[in-house]
């Protein structure tokens, strides 16, 4: 990225053009993504970084790994528009919200998800949103008696999304992945979750009667099964 667009980026408010026809929800005005009128599963998804791979862009794309290698989506958004055009569909970007990180940065990350899920649908692109945690301050009513800001920006009884890469190394993130869950069902009441990784009974079972979760095994997982062949 040159020098000249970072300095843009902060001029212009994060990009404000991006939410010029959003809904802004909560205290902190998160932007909304509208739930579709039509729900549609995906058949399988792709990272963002791999992308190219795909042999006929069946897949919704998804930013289930690093943010560095999303970046380009955050900070040159209407440039990535054609790629992403091609495929089926999109999930929001999966911000990083780190238990450690200031609780600022954790609202910035929800915000920039909403953000560019918004933009994304006002494209005319297929838009899932990504739900994303931290710690018990993302998602109880830890700051107001409003939703907690993991929450703002989702509509009820919608389609979401969720990666669960890395949260179920220890005990607590198991803790946080399991009671966040918890309260994202309680206070969102969602239709259909979109699991991206491992889905572990001993922490999803007992939501099952509440919602439809569809399963998937992240990407690197299927090209070793299928060989190193390319997604399609």
């Amino acid at each position: 990225m040159k020098i000249k667009d970072a300095k843009n980026i902060i001029d212009d408010g994060f990009n404000a053009e991006l939410v010029e026809t959003a809904v802004f929800t909560g205290q902190l005005e998160i932007p909304l993504i509208k739930k579709p009128e039509k729900f549609i599963i995906p058949k399988s998804m792709i990272p963002f970084s791999e992308r190219n791979k795909s042999e006929n862009c069946d897949e919704f794309v998804c930013f289930y790994e690093h943010d560095i290698r999303f970046r380009d989506i955050l900070t040159t958004t209407k440039a990535q528009l054609t790629s992403i055009k091609k495929f089926k569909g999109v999930i929001s970007p999966d911000c990083s919200l780190y238990y450690d990180m200031p609780l600022v940065l954790q609202m910035t990350n929800t915000y920039l998800n909403r953000q560019i899920g918004h933009y994304l649908q006002t494209q005319g692109i297929y838009v899932i949103p990504n739900v994303r945690w931290g710690d018990e301050r993302s998602y109880t009513r830890f700051i107001s008696d409003e939703l907690p800001f993991a929450f703002l920006g989702l509509e009820k009884h919608g389609i979401y999304s969720l990666g669960t890469y890395g949260c179920c190394k220890t005990a607590e993130y198991k803790h946080h992945l399991r009671e966040g869950l918890r309260s994202f069902i309680k206070e969102i009441e969602p239709e259909i979750v979109c699991v991206y990784g491992a889905m572990p009974d001993s922490i999803f079972g007992e939501f099952k009667k509440d919602v439809q979760f569809v399963h998937f095994d992240d990407w690197t997982k299927m090209q070793h099964l299928h060989g190193g062949k390319k997604n399609g």
